[in-house]
């Protein structure tokens, strides 16, 4: 027979206030028996619902790079009683110490541990469906690994108020917590596949870095790849095309390259392009203040890198770009053609503005886009075409 004998709430000092519950599961907890192997749950949960209200807080405030220092000491529990009847220890969020740790948020608290008890849930009831998070940050997975970690093959634990996809209450068995700590990883695998410039050459360990739009700087090893680290002698700031499987935490930030598929120089394949990319080199080395009194700020990397991919993506245009610095730090590429004049800005930011314009008075509106994209490229080659559709 399955005894149902043991539930902790967690509650807030207001009664009105959501309360957090677990509920043990088992003849072990028959008749208000509680084994003293089971408390340490208690501050695994705390820890498990503190890492990842950190992550609510990242997501509710985007702007923030990281937590307040002492959000983590902010959330604090206290056991306030134990009632008749079943054991049940109640443990209370303390608002005081919220308070006096991050006046600045904590009367947010309540609703952030709230939300982060509900991901706790969430996880538990998507492992038991075979879903299991991509990434998760390391004090995610040391708390995870140890809530349950005593409860037995006949046990389990249920957190009350949270149904599952099955419309029952999620609960962790000792099965489902073996399931999720042996598939869950502080990184996932992403296959990344790209062009940088090359920034730096090891032939001591047969490497090279490379410096990526999206991933800042790699560093690319050159074992197992055909082409030798001497091919990259005097080709520094050159563009690098490359192949590689990369690893990514929690919050999808770059953490190290797993493996190097294939990496290669790009080559030009008319001197057009690369009188194009002479011009950016040229720029790239421009001072702050090139416009005199103070004014025109030196070229930013990013627009740069842009302007780079976006040449070698329309290289059969080459031959008309003009390329021009802009105030800002940004780069402007342009080109004139029966009558028609086209400009695409790139932004200090790496954002774009595309537009055109002709003699006669016919203009197409700017279009802004975030980045490179097919819906950029489309655009482009529509407004382009009343010029290029006749060459096709």
């Amino acid at each position: 027979m399955t005894v149902e004998a043991y539930t902790c709430d967690l509650t807030s000092m207001d009664d009105e206030n959501k309360s957090f519950s677990l509920k043990y599961v088992g003849r072990r907890f028959a008749n208000a028996r509680l084994p003293l192997d089971v408390l340490s749950d208690l501050p695994a949960l705390r820890d498990l619902i503190a890492a990842l209200a950190k992550q609510e807080f990242r997501k509710k405030n985007p702007d923030r790079q990281r937590v307040p220092q002492g959000f983590d000491k902010a959330i604090s529990f206290a056991l306030i009683e134990i009632e008749e009847g079943s054991a049940v220890p109640k443990l209370s969020l303390e608002n005081e110490v919220a308070q006096q740790s991050l006046p600045n948020i904590g009367d947010e608290m309540e609703e952030i541990v709230a939300r982060a008890f509900e991901r706790v849930a969430k996880i538990y009831d998507n492992a038991a469906h075979d879903m299991f998070p991509q990434a998760l940050p390391q004090d995610v997975i040391r708390a995870l690994s140890k809530l349950g970690a005593n409860i037995q093959d006949d046990e389990r634990i249920e957190f009350q108020g949270q149904v599952g996809r099955d419309g029952k209450v999620v609960s962790l068995d000792s099965f489902r917590r073996k399931n999720l700590l042996t598939r869950i990883r502080e990184t996932y695998t992403k296959e990344f596949e790209g062009i940088g410039n090359l920034t730096g050459i090891d032939a001591t360990n047969n490497a090279i870095q490379v410096q990526t739009e999206q991933y800042g700087e790699l560093r690319l090893p050159l074992e197992g790849v055909s082409l030798p680290v001497e091919q990259f002698d005097g080709h520094l700031f050159s563009l690098v095309e490359f192949s590689v499987s990369i690893a990514l935490d929690a919050h999808d930030e770059f953490k190290a390259v797993e493996n190097v598929h294939s990496v290669d120089l790009v080559r030009p394949y008319d001197e057009a392009v690369m009188r194009c990319v002479r011009r950016l080199q040229e720029l790239s080395k421009i001072e702050k203040g090139w416009l005199g009194e103070g004014q025109g700020e030196q070229l930013v990397h990013l627009a740069g890198m842009r302007a780079t991919q976006f040449i070698f993506t329309r290289a059969d245009l080459s031959e008309l770009f003009r390329i021009f610095p802009t105030e800002d730090g940004g780069i402007s590429v342009e080109f004139d053609k029966d009558g028609w004049s086209f400009a695409v800005e790139i932004m200090p930011d790496g954002s774009m503005e595309i537009d055109g314009s002709s003699e006669d008075g016919t203009v197409f509106e700017a279009q802004s886009f975030e980045e490179f994209s097919e819906e950029f490229f489309n655009a482009f080659d529509r407004m382009t075409a009343v010029v290029l559709d006749d060459e096709n």
